[in-house]
């Protein structure tokens, strides 16, 4: 089974690259993250043309998680956080669920107070999947090492102390970050980041004890960030044996 993750930063801005994704890797889930836009807005047609069944929490210009499934979604929920930015469900015999952790602006302002805050909540919801087949994905905002950051001794937003400690936290109760060697997966806009490998790895995997044996392999598809009009951010897929 192969999980994507992607923030598509705009999903209706992506839908020439989720179809490049969807035929070249054929994925079962795909989890989405900043689709930025509101549940009855959402290309639901364009994407369950490609087989997939859709979860969706969705908020007007910001933010918006969802899951893509080729197979049924099951439990679903999203009431972790009120604001879009977190859905879960049970789909091909496991858990899923997709994160957008918010990004804190810049350090020790309120945002990036709210961002801890919001991680260490987030931690100790997590603790109800402890005994389940679960994959976590999403953008968490955090390069959780220093060589997740092209900047050497980068320590502002993303790559302050208290965040790393934050992942750590998460690393700690029990989660495994899955692809800590993969590589990049941000790049601004800006200076020809992408070009030069200016990146950030902000995209995470996560998976507890009990579902780490079934990981298979993972990796950055950085030729779907390639593609014109691409999201700032590249998918990451991991490849599961279940």
């Amino acid at each position: 089974m192969k999980i994507v993750s992607w923030n598509v930063n705009s999903i209706r801005a992506r839908l020439e690259s989720f179809k490049v994704l969807a035929e070249r890797y054929s994925p079962e889930v795909i989890l989405l993250q900043e689709t930025r836009v509101e549940d009855h807005l959402f290309p639901r047609e364009f994407i369950e043309d490609y087989g997939y069944n859709i979860a969706i929490k969705g908020q007007k210009a910001r933010n918006g998680v969802a899951i893509c499934s080729k197979l049924p979604l099951e439990e679903i929920n999203s009431d972790f956080a009120e604001e879009a930015r977190y859905i879960e469900a049970f789909t091909g015999g496991l858990f899923v669920a997709s994160v957008y952790i918010p990004n804190g602006q810049e350090v020790d302002c309120p945002q990036y107070f709210y961002k801890l805050k919001f991680l260490e909540n987030f931690i100790e919801y997590l603790k109800k999947f402890k005994e389940e087949i679960f994959i976590l994905g999403g953008d968490f905002n955090v390069g959780p090492y220093p060589q997740d950051i092209y900047i050497d001794g980068y320590d502002g937003i993303a790559g302050s102390l208290k965040e790393r400690e934050a992942i750590a936290m998460l690393r700690e109760s029990g989660f495994k970050d899955m692809l800590e060697t993969a590589g990049y997966t941000w790049w601004s806009y800006r200076q020809r980041g992408f070009k030069k490998d200016n990146g950030f790895r902000l995209d995470q995997f996560y998976m507890n004890k009990k579902t780490q044996p079934i990981f298979k392999e993972g990796k950055v598809l950085l030729d779907i960030r390639e593609l014109e009009r691409p999201s700032d951010h590249a998918p990451i897929m991991c490849e599961i044996i279940y």
